[in-house]
């Protein structure tokens, strides 16, 4: 049995700050985005968001008891929503890649500078054990709903999000990735055609008819589907994830013959959510062979 591995206070520190970042701005709940905003609860959605900057500031200081840091912690969770949702579309995915590259570095920056420690100690458990579960858990937080911003913004710049004008589109829309605001139930209810819809405006000026019902359901696939991937890499299975592509394209192949927008749509989409899944499992399997490699000893005794 090896011996369990040991970490820096600083770096123990710099996991459980990313946990806080990800369940403040990703656990709690759904951000409104450009397209969704004439439908959106403000309201509601304003007094949630205040909840976690007070939650990302009290949480922050009593972790690190540093006011700098507690007060970034508070900004980011009160900037990136409110940017998000002014942001044109095309220019989402990578302001979700910025904001967390952003919440990567300075943190560790700043903790390594001024030599930070955390002031919630674990005395039962092996500080890389708990480094290993915050990581865990600020990936999965990430894949959810930042992951979700991501392959929204690249489908919105490639101009493939698909339209409900178009019958054959209509039926493989059910893999659309993009998420939709915590007011669906009535949106939908507030509509009067028989299948609900949300109204889109492109840069262009063009409206997009897309169905709710098949939205809802194609957000909960690609979540899925980037947390299948995640785990697969994770455990270095790398000829899985290729099934699990060839086998999500063998489902659609009548739609890639009825349509030739809905197969650009489907790559575009499915490709982009495999990157993110790609690069999150790497992260994970690097993460975990570090501070808990015993995680992942079944893998490496096949």
């Amino acid at each position: 049995m090896t011996a369990p591995k040991i970490i820096s206070a600083e770096f123990l520190l710099w996991t459980e700050v990313l946990l806080l970042w990800s369940v403040v701005s990703y656990g709690i709940a759904a951000d409104p985005l450009r397209e969704e905003a004439q439908r959106f609860r403000w309201r509601w959605w304003s007094w949630v968001l205040a909840f976690r900057v007070v939650v990302a500031g009290a949480v922050g200081y009593a972790i690190t008891r540093s006011i700098v840091l507690s007060l970034f912690l508070s900004g980011m969770a009160l900037v990136q929503p409110l940017l998000r949702a002014r942001l044109p579309m095309r220019w989402v995915a990578e302001f979700e890649v910025l904001c967390l590259a952003g919440m990567v570095l300075v943190p560790l920056i700043y903790i390594r500078h001024f030599g930070l420690v955390s002031y919630w100690q674990f005395q039962r458990f092996n500080g890389a054990r708990v480094g290993a579960i915050c990581l865990v858990g600020t990936i999965f937080l990430f894949l959810v709903r930042g992951g979700t911003y991501i392959v929204r913004g690249i489908l919105r710049k490639a101009g493939t999000l698909p339209s409900r004008q178009q019958e054959s589109i209509v039926a493989g829309i059910t893999a659309i990735d993009v998420p939709l605001s915590e007011d669906g139930v009535s949106m939908a209810a507030s509509m009067t055609a028989p299948m609900a819809e949300i109204e889109v405006v492109s840069e262009s000026g063009v409206e997009i008819h897309v169905d709710l019902q098949e939205l809802n359901r194609g957000r909960l696939i690609g979540n899925l589907e980037r947390i299948v991937l995640t785990i697969v890499v994770a455990a270095g299975s790398y000829s899985a994830l290729g099934f699990l592509i060839a086998a999500k394209g063998l489902v659609r192949f009548e739609e890639f013959e009825k349509s030739r927008e809905f197969t650009e749509y489907f790559l575009v989409g499915s490709l982009s959510s495999v990157l993110v899944a790609l690069c999150a499992g790497l992260v994970l399997r690097h993460a975990l062979l570090a501070l808990w490699p015993e995680l992942l000893a079944f893998q490496m005794q096949s």
